[in-house]
């Protein structure tokens, strides 16, 4: 595991989930599994070109299995989500006051903007002169 500064992914309020990086961290690893038979090539980190010579010669060897599930996997990582200060730069908290923001801000500004369509759509029927 690496002690860099992770790239954000998805952010939550405490947590952030971010690509593995590091020393013996493949970017990905590679294979295939034939529809037909179940057979799986093996794994290859960081090339999926051995993985395609693999399907053609498995292909070569068995006309008749011709579609395949390519898989390409990468190692994920949950870690804390940094504090200002913290290396961050400017990426966390600065109190728990601006906490509290980051979680309600988004959800007030959708509940006033629904409160406003919806009154939007009354506003013609109480301005129009009923006989």
């Amino acid at each position: 595991m690496s002690d860099a500064q992770p790239v954000s992914i998805v952010r939550g309020a405490d947590w952030v989930v971010c690509a593995e990086r590091g020393v013996g961290v493949p970017e990905g690893i590679f294979g295939a599994v034939c529809q037909s038979c179940g057979v799986e090539s093996p794994l290859f980190d960081d090339d999926s070109l051995p993985v395609a010579v693999w399907v053609l010669h498995h292909t070569a060897g068995e006309p008749e299995h011709t579609r395949f599930l390519f898989r390409e996997e990468k190692h994920w990582r949950v870690v804390r989500r940094p504090e200002v200060g913290e290396g961050g730069g400017g990426g966390g908290r600065a109190s728990p006051v601006a906490g509290f923001l980051d979680r309600a801000a988004g959800p007030a500004f959708v509940g006033l903007m629904c409160l406003l369509t919806a009154l939007s759509g009354l506003l013609p029927a109480l301005t129009t002169n009923h006989p």
